[in-house]
């Protein structure tokens, strides 16, 4: 029996949509070993990040990184347990999955071809390897197979990727390797040298996915707990939004300049779509308030954020398993 799914593999959570019943799994990507074997796993998704930095003997392991499988074997094997959800526990024989597989832009012939050995070492027989940054935009209901120009920018969670899209191709675009991860890190740091604490990488995480803003005047605070980094001892830290909005406002400016560069470059032919379209922001990043503003002042042109936009990416995968005639056009416009 074949079974057609689609996979988002992301540097922080594995998203996996089934035809006919939509997302049906979506975990961290992170897989937990024992330290002298990396061979068998310990646990994968939300068990391994219970595990992290807390179980003895125990290494947690996150195979994508900035958007790229960058440990193929771990990720197969944290990708194969996700799929063993997927069968019942009274199936004879699993399915045969059909999959549509988003992927990074400018991956070479080589690294396409190590995706393909990947998912088929995990158990997926059949791949369709699709820019993750169109299933973005087919997800945001964005008119991917016309003529009309478009923008779209994804910041996701190891990666943010930019492309102008027209007739189901991309004329131009880039990655780079900002995300929430860059974001976290980069947070934790801030931490440090401002509040002589150290605090976890999840701890961040919470921090900007609840008081994060790029506001200039939220007053918004969270307490959390860290190590005073002199005393060695637990306490705890009172972090404002001023702190995230201090971090994470020059990764956002970057990604607003690549934004203008692209939109520098494209052809006079549809310079008016993108002036009246403009831009699609998508990708979880997206969700912190104020940047809609912020993106609108910087690129000079309209912006168009989404209601839960973290999910768009394997939204529009699923989409497209349903419409082969949208999946010929891509193919026809080279953006598969």
């Amino acid at each position: 029996m074949a079974l057609s799914i689609a996979i988002k593999p992301g540097s922080t959570f594995t998203s996996i949509y089934v035809s006919g019943h939509g997302l049906v799994l979506k975990e961290p990507t992170l897989a937990a070993f024992d330290i002298n074997d990396k061979k068998r796993i310990r646990a994968v998704g939300y068990e391994a990040l219970a595990m992290r930095g807390k179980a003895h003997n125990v290494t947690v392991v996150s195979p994508v990184n900035e958007g790229v499988i960058t440990e193929p074997e771990i990720f197969s094997l944290m990708l194969r347990e996700y799929l063993n959800k997927l069968s019942s526990e009274e199936a004879i024989f699993r399915p045969r999955y059909k999959a549509i597989v988003g992927i990074p832009l400018g991956l070479s012939i080589a690294e396409r071809e190590m995706y393909e050995e990947t998912f088929l070492e995990a158990g997926v027989h059949s791949i369709t390897l699709v820019p993750s940054i169109i299933l973005s935009a087919i997800g945001a209901d964005l008119p991917v197979s016309t003529g009309k120009g478009m923008l779209a920018i994804n910041i996701g969670g190891g990666r943010t990727e930019l492309a102008l899209i027209s007739y189901g191709g991309i004329i131009n675009g880039c990655g780079v390797g900002i995300g929430g991860l860059s974001l976290d890190k980069a947070l934790v740091d801030h931490v440090m040298r401002k509040y002589n604490a150290k605090i976890t990488l999840d701890e961040a995480t919470k921090i900007r996915e609840e008081i994060g803003s790029l506001y200039d005047n939220d007053i918004a605070s969270r307490t959390v707990s860290g190590m005073d980094i002199m005393s060695k001892v637990p306490e705890f830290v009172s972090v404002g939004a001023y702190d995230v909005r201090e971090v994470v406002l020059p990764y956002f400016i970057r990604i607003c300049d690549l934004a203008k560069t692209i939109v520098r470059s494209c052809p006079a032919s549809i310079a008016h779509d993108i002036m009246s379209g403009g831009v699609a922001i998508t990708g979880g990043v997206s969700n912190i308030p104020g940047i809609d503003a912020l993106f609108a002042e910087r690129i000079q042109l309209p912006i168009k954020a989404f209601q839960r936009p973290e999910y768009l990416q394997i939204v529009g995968a699923g989409k497209l398993l349903a419409n082969d005639e949208l999946l010929y056009q891509l193919i026809d416009g080279g953006a598969v």
